[in-house]
């Protein structure tokens, strides 16, 4: 589709029905990014103090949690740091008390499969909004704008409705999904042959992915796709090694993106190799210092206010200035977002996100599972440790490796253990699905 018909025909018209205002909102943020340091830090501390000036007027849970608190004498970004934070759990535990009467569009988002703790946010359509026009932002330091052809390497929803719902999207969007479920060397020359149609202007998604793509191109000695000019990489933690594969093949920089489900993009790569924060939709904190868990305010939500609250991804930020002259932020290194891609001995690599979109489904159709987390022992085991909730039985388990044989691989062996806790990284962080195979 021509990007013009996608950008006026179809993504303004299909965000403005639902009550976006993206046009302006992204004129608007455009004009932010090259403010100076000194006027941004002084913006978030205003929209910090009334998002939880309104959390506490209307909001049952943030008026307990900051009872006695005067939010109104807060003069410094370091005076609202005396403000507790809050957790994916407490999402759960405390999600109507939460939410405010906030009226208007509202949309709902279901996150958290990355970490084990599924969260479901509220968000209205302002926040939504801002949220959409800080990503096009960033997406134009990489040389692409709203109505561009992007090839999205993702997942792909199991049942129907969800599939529906993605063609939808993926149609406003003006973007050709490549599963990240299934990669072969089948898979990925049809994959190759269909974005070659498609003619995309850039690539997003995973990096295990595009790099898997990236490698059979090379391997195949095809030409690049023509049109293309840049990747943008997400969800997963963009080593340089992969950087470099990618660059080399198809010829484009690598712009990385790093964000969550819960509040959207947190920081973006620009030209100039600099992380920087999505200011004027966040205020992003590290817990301890320099060096620690994220926290993060959304400024825009006020169905379900998030403030100070935590990723649970572990970062540094940084106050050196970006050669590019933008005074937003600069966020360091992130650690602890790298999965791992599930090897089967013919070859086949399977995305970790195909077990984690089962086993999600699994627990939305029978509620028997707390937590999980996958690893793999061999070319032809994985193990599921699962802590179990309600009625958790054997026939549960039966049911589960059923599941898995038939939408990720009948390859595998899958021995599924119940157990009282899983084990997090030495970051912290918790690693869904693991690859203990060499090579």
């Amino acid at each position: 589709m021509n990007k013009y018909v996608s950008r006026y025909m179809c993504y303004y018209p299909a965000t403005f029905l639902k009550g976006e205002k993206i046009f302006g909102a992204l004129r608007r943020s455009r004009d932010f990014q090259w403010r100076s340091a000194s006027d941004i830090a002084a913006f978030q501390l205003q929209k910090s103090k009334e998002i939880a000036l309104f959390a506490v007027q209307n909001s049952a849970f943030y008026r307990d949690l900051y009872r006695g608190i005067e939010i109104e004498k807060f003069r410094s970004l370091s005076d609202f740091a005396r403000l507790p934070t809050i957790s994916k759990q407490d999402l759960i535990d405390s999600e109507a008390d939460i939410r405010t009467g906030w009226r208007g569009p509202c949309e709902t988002k279901t996150t958290g499969g990355s970490t084990g703790h599924p969260v479901r946010v509220l968000k209205n359509a302002s926040a939504l909004e801002m949220e959409r026009a800080v990503t096009w932002r960033a997406y134009e330091w990489a040389d692409v704008s709203v109505g561009d052809p992007q090839g999205r390497f993702w997942g792909i929803p199991h049942n129907r409705k969800g599939r529906l719902r993605a063609a939808v999207a993926d149609f406003v969007a003006n973007r050709k999904r490549i599963s990240a479920f299934n990669l072969n060397e089948e898979s990925l020359a049809k994959y190759y042959r269909d974005l070659q149609r498609f003619k995309p202007k850039y690539l997003y998604g995973y990096v295990s992915v595009i790099e898997a793509l990236a490698n059979f191109v090379h391997q195949e000695q095809l030409l690049p796709f023509p049109d293309l000019k840049s990747v943008i990489t997400t969800s997963e933690v963009l080593y340089p090694n992969s950087r470099e594969k990618i660059e080399s093949v198809f010829g484009v920089k690598v712009f990385n993106e790093y964000g969550c489900g819960e509040v959207g993009s947190i920081a973006h790569e620009c030209e100039c190799g600099g992380m920087h924060l999505m200011a004027d939709n966040l205020l992003v904190e590290v817990d301890g210092g320099t060096k620690g868990e994220l926290l993060v305010t959304d400024f825009h939500n006020y169905k379900t206010p998030l403030i100070r609250y935590r990723v649970g991804d572990y970062a540094s930020l940084s106050d050196r200035p970006c050669s590019c002259g933008r005074g937003l932020p600069i966020l360091e290194n992130v650690y602890g977002r790298a999965y791992d891609l599930i090897r089967l001995r013919n070859g086949t690599s399977i995305h970790p996100e195909s077990l984690i979109y089962v086993i999600e489904d699994f627990k939305k159709d029978f509620d028997v599972i707390s937590r999980f987390q996958a690893i793999q022992r061999s070319h032809e085991k994985v193990d599921i440790y699962v802590v179990p909730k309600g009625s958790w039985s054997p026939e549960s388990a039966e049911h589960l490796e059923r599941r898995m044989r038939i939408n990720v691989s009948d390859e595998l062996n899958y021995r599924i253990e119940v157990v009282p806790s899983l084990q997090r990284e030495a970051s912290g962080k918790m690693r869904l699905v693991k690859c203990a195979v060499p090579g």
